[in-house]
């Protein structure tokens, strides 16, 4: 529990933590905001674009040498980011940081399906799905400090010492998994690869967009192909195969679109409007963090009680609220009322929402495509992301800040519409098969 817990929590925390300090990293480095989104995109789009081999590769090779070999990478290019000289190289470093956590995520999650049973499989699902939550938070507040207190360099060269570390707990006391005698689909992971990196760079990238957009499109469209006719697909069929699991993996893909966009915009409109410092931003952020503890510890009392799609629709509901709140965001309002209820709304919900969606994506997952399953369901969470964030910024950074913050605000509440959408479809056909059920006994 330690070794997962832990590994999926610096990755985590990586995610988050250039979003209280990028202004700073980009004044080292003399960034437009265009090009300080691509401190946090040149990572999720390397995280999100290779998670399929990732979880494909602890699936073939085994998931002990696979999870050292994630931590390494992720470990060297931490120390490297921290040393950067150059825009050129950081991103870079990003980048490669994003292959390192590519190789943990999907591990982390499939280690709990390897050895964990029955309840006390529910519950470390549990742990899990409120850490992806949590520890972005944390990292907000991690983040602003070592930023407030040393630089922020000092965020990046501690993981090198917490990487080693794991490493030795892992070639300690991590069991070795069991590898499958098959080889892997390279052409599925190339166009897979290639046409999200397409897809990504034609929404706020380089170059001629459109022409980089409708690649992308047409590569994924090839991979959609390929799965299908191949006999040796990347995605086992089956996974996909079940409605449940598809609608959960479209939820985590809009609600991690929706929070990543307010993790990102919410702490520079907090330094820029508010003239907060990092460490200021970083404590604002303290009150949905400590309601979002309190809510993931509820959920395993009331997914037992009403399963997970219950709680998972209450949590989009409390956090649309808390979303819609930020459109009261100006310079003379209010701290309490106009930043911290809206964070303390958008914390709890999220609370009841990560674990019950993670927990319907891998239920039913057969060992040998845990890995994949683990894969899609953070592919959903660093792509929606990387998504989301650069469909908004590129709508309306053109706009006044705080007019921007507003449009933006209102695309995060739009996005948990829609995954509250998807999730009444979800209780609804629950409710529809448990009258079958009856009216059949």
């Amino acid at each position: 529990m330690l070794i997962f817990l832990l590994a999926y929590f610096i990755i985590l925390v990586d995610t988050s933590l250039v979003f209280t300090c990028s202004n700073e990293i980009g004044r080292s480095f003399a960034m437009t905001t265009n090009q300080a989104t691509w401190i946090s995109n040149a990572y999720g789009l390397t995280f999100g674009s290779l998670l399929l081999l990732g979880g494909r590769l602890g699936d073939l090779w085994g998931r002990k040498p696979i999870f050292i070999t994630g931590l390494l990478i992720f470990g060297i290019s931490s120390l490297t980011v921290g040393l950067a000289t150059s825009m050129f190289m950081l991103i870079l470093a990003r980048a490669v940081q994003g292959v390192g956590a590519a190789i943990i995520a999907p591990a982390t999650l499939a280690i709990i399906m390897d050895n964990y049973q029955g309840s006390q499989r529910d519950h470390a699902i549990a742990v899990y799905g409120a850490m992806s939550g949590i520890g972005v938070s944390l990292g907000l507040i991690i983040g602003a400090g070592i930023t407030t207190l040393w630089s922020w360099r000092a965020g990046f060269f501690i993981n090198l010492p917490i990487t080693l570390g794991l490493i030795w707990l892992t070639q300690r006391y991590l069991p070795a998994s069991s590898r499958q005698r098959r080889t892997l689909d390279w052409s599925g992971v190339a166009l897979s690869f290639l046409g999200i990196v397409g897809l990504i760079n034609g929404i706020n990238g380089y170059g001629n967009r459109l022409l980089s957009l409708l690649i992308g499109l047409l590569l994924l469209g090839g991979f959609a192909h390929h799965e299908i006719s191949s006999p040796q697909t990347l995605i086992p069929v089956a996974i996909l195969n079940n409605a449940s699991r598809t609608q959960a993996y479209l939820i985590r893909f809009v609600y991690s679109a929706a929070i990543t966009s307010f993790w990102f915009f919410t702490p520079r409109i907090l330094q820029t409007l508010y003239h907060l410092n990092p460490i200021l931003v970083g404590a604002s952020f303290l009150p949905m963090t400590l309601v979002n503890f309190w809510s993931a510890h509820q959920v395993d009392h009331l997914t037992c009680r009403y399963g997970n799609r219950q709680p998972l629709l209450w949590g989009l509901m409390i956090g649309l609220i808390g979303f819609l709140g930020l459109l009261g965001i100006h310079p003379g309002g209010n701290y309490w009322v106009t930043v911290a209820l809206p964070m303390v709304l958008i914390g709890y919900g999220q609370g009841w929402i990560l674990s019950p969606v993670t927990t319907l994506a891998v239920t039913g997952l057969s060992p040998s495509a845990a890995g994949i399953g683990s894969g899609l369901i953070n592919i959903m969470l660093q792509l929606g992301g990387v998504t989301g964030l650069a469909t908004l910024a590129t709508l309306f950074s053109h706009n006044g800040l705080l007019s921007a913050y507003h449009f933006e605000s209102l695309g995060m509440a739009l996005l948990v519409l829609i995954g509250l959408g998807i999730t009444l479809n979800l209780v609804r056909v629950a409710a529809h098969q448990r009258l079958v059920y009856k009216k059949s006994n």
